[in-house]
């Protein structure tokens, strides 16, 4: 069942039972046992090797039943000489190879869903042994990649116990490897009705073969059953170009199994979207659905669009009309993905336009290569939606709404975001705005991100209730922007000219950052946060309540607090918009009805600005504010001009 919830004046939750009917069609074709992703005996796996430009955390790969003569795949190709007999039919860890330079304490660690012995595949060149791996026993057995020879070191756990990893001990070799195996090596596989293995067509999980002709036979076929059914991928690593997605299809890449996009272009045709959009236009996509009804992706498994670097498979910059994306659905309905992790998309991993009805849960993403573009998820104009429990290290906005058709988007719920690192807001609504959102919220979010959080609206859109709470962010450049702007940027097809945009009703609340971060680009360090609209359309509405923000500061010159500050209302949105803001926290320009209650606003470094600047606000209430100042602070630490 999915709850659609929203905010503000009709504070209710509306229940909505379209999905019972296909859920219990759904688990009354199989058995399933704890289909959740990573392996069959491994889950949440948590990689703490993720900043800025590292991209190492995108390269550790899960998968299932290595045998000699295969290859494990990170950013190169592993050839596997001999695996021992003990690790036959085990889980595997790929790690990274740039991991071998992590120097901290733990890299990783990762939950047992069963009693299990872990294996850790250490290179033999290696004689100092790390301080960890003393708590593992050395065992015989010998495993060999064509460059190398590995020690074996074991360690016996129970269901439920998290294993935690050290670093690799040395700089010099090779990073090592992760083999478990469980106690009872019993796997229950998929049966029952409706179910096409992918294998009996004829496709090879060898990640060599291409095999899209032989998984898209599958979907059409499946499609064509009563009542729906099952494409089945497991013990394997399967290769594809693009695939159509239909109706009333469950793809299901299994725990252990990889489905692996092509690194050959011509293996995407192109497929026209029907929708008039500003992104209508980009023809290429791995997983594509439009129009259709009941779809599922989940399993367990790993969806790899293997963009390993950028400029690699697909090279370029700027060129988003040219690289595929991992799933594009265009006005869908009864959409639900769970249990999957996506890795490696060569553009935005996912992207919904004009959808209705979505339920995503348990989806990890490990999308931060070092190509442009690689969000987390874009929802656009998409409407009855929940997202939960999502997982993301990415190459942009871990989280994105967009606006890009005419299609309104409203009752959105994001419930559970976590981020080791998102390489530009953990979440963000804008910049393409034509469309209108309303009746959305963003709560339980943890994370470290190059920026922090943003809603703009700048191309026409309205913006009305919208509510971003208890949200933790771990290390950022700027925590807050909040940016009504006029770019009025349109598209073939939409309004001309575009409209002006709106914002309004908006709830910040119980909003902290644990840290802040120098930025080197973008006007250097302690920028602040804006909040503004634009001469004669302010923001509406705004409330900011039991917050906690950390800022840069380290500005002494006082002509930022009393210069003339350009409006630029047409200039792309980002943090920096204004510069350097007056004040070294928040910044209030063009806003009526502000309201903050229980606020703190604090500095890292010594800070001449004020705290807060209030510019063209009308309505504003303040109670419980703490600001920190200083003997040099100019001209008070809350100013009004």
């Amino acid at each position: 069942m999915i709850l659609y919830y929203s905010h503000g004046k009709n504070k209710n939750i509306k229940t909505r039972s379209f999905y019972n009917a296909l859920l219990c069609a759904f688990v009354s074709l199989f058995f399933i046992i704890d289909a959740h992703a990573d392996t069959h005996t491994i889950r949440n796996l948590d990689l703490r090797d993720a900043w800025t430009y590292n991209y190492n955390a995108s390269h550790w790969i899960e998968q299932g039943n290595l045998q000699a003569g295969k290859s494990m795949y990170g950013e190169e190709e592993i050839l596997i000489k001999n695996v021992p007999d003990i690790l036959q039919g085990a889980d595997w860890i790929q790690t990274a190879y740039g991991s071998k330079n992590f120097i901290k304490d733990t890299i990783a660690s990762f939950e047992l869903k069963e009693d299990a012995e872990v294996y850790i595949i250490h290179c033999a060149k290696i004689t100092n042994k790390p301080s960890w791996l003393s708590k593992y026993t050395q065992v015989e057995g010998k495993f060999e990649s064509v460059q190398e020879k590995f020690g074996l070191y074991k360690k016996s756990f129970k269901k439920g116990d998290v294993v935690a990893l050290g670093n690799n001990g040395d700089t010099r070799f090779p990073m090592y490897m992760i083999s478990i195996v469980p106690a009872s090596k019993q796997i229950t596989k998929l049966s029952g009705k409706n179910i096409i293995d992918i294998t009996t067509l004829g496709a090879v999980g060898d990640g060599l073969t291409l095999n899209t002709k032989f998984i898209q036979q599958a979907i059409n076929k499946c499609s064509g059953m009563k009542g729906g059914g099952v494409v089945y991928i497991h013990d394997g690593v399967f290769v594809t170009g693009t695939l159509d997605l239909k109706s009333n299809v469950t793809l299901y890449v299994e725990a252990g199994a990889i489905l692996r996009g092509s690194f050959e272009h011509t293996d995407y045709p192109e497929r026209i979207c029907k929708i008039v959009s500003f992104r209508s236009k980009e023809h290429y996509q791995l997983l594509f659905a439009e129009g259709e009804k009941n779809v599922t992706i989940t399993g367990g498994g790993i969806i790899d669009g293997y963009s390993i670097g950028e400029g690699w498979p697909f090279k370029g910059r700027n060129n988003e009309h040219e690289r595929p994306r991992l799933i594009r659905m265009i006005s869908c309905e009864n959409v639900n993905v769970n249990n999957i992790t996506l890795i490696r998309s060569a553009n935005w991993t996912q992207y919904y336009e004009a959808c209705n009805k979505m339920n995503f849960e348990n989806i990890s993403i490990r999308c931060y290569t070092g190509t442009n573009n690689q969000d987390g998820i874009d929802l656009s104009g998409c409407s009855n939606v929940v997202v939960r429990n999502f997982n993301a290290i990415c190459g942009d906005d871990a989280v994105c709404f967009k606006a890009m058709s005419m299609t309104p988007a409203e009752n959105i719920l994001v419930d559970g975001v976590f981020s080791r690192y998102a390489n530009c807001n953990l979440v963000k609504i804008g910049t393409e705005t034509h469309g209108n959102i309303t009746n959305l919220t963003v709560r339980n979010v943890q994370g470290s991100a190059r920026y922090g959080l943003a809603i703009e609206a700048v191309d026409g859109s309205k913006l009305d209730n919208i509510l971003y709470e208890n949200i933790t962010l771990f290390s950022c450049a700027n925590p807050l922007l909040i940016r009504l702007g006029s770019r009025g940027r349109t598209f073939e097809g939409g309004p001309d000219p575009s409209p002006i945009s709106e914002i309004k009703n908006l709830t910040i609340r119980n909003v902290k950052n644990l840290d802040i971060a120098y930025v080197e680009q973008r006007n250097g360090p302690g920028v602040g946060s804006a909040i503004a609209g634009i001469p004669g359309h302010p923001l509406e509405n705004v409330k900011i309540e039991n917050c906690d923000f950390l800022y840069y500061g380290s500005i002494r010159d006082n002509d930022f607090i009393y210069r003339d500050i350009p409006e630029n209302e047409k200039t792309y949105p980002e943090f920096n918009v204004f510069g350097t803001c007056p004040a070294y926290g928040l910044y209030f320009r063009h806003v009526k009805g502000l309201e903050c209650n229980n606020v703190i606003v604090r500095v890292k470094n010594l800070d001449i600005r004020p705290a807060i600047v209030l510019e063209d606000v009308t309505g504003y209430k303040f109670r419980d504010i703490e600001t920190e100042s200083f003997t040099i602070t100019r001209p008070e630490a809350v100013w009004v001009k």
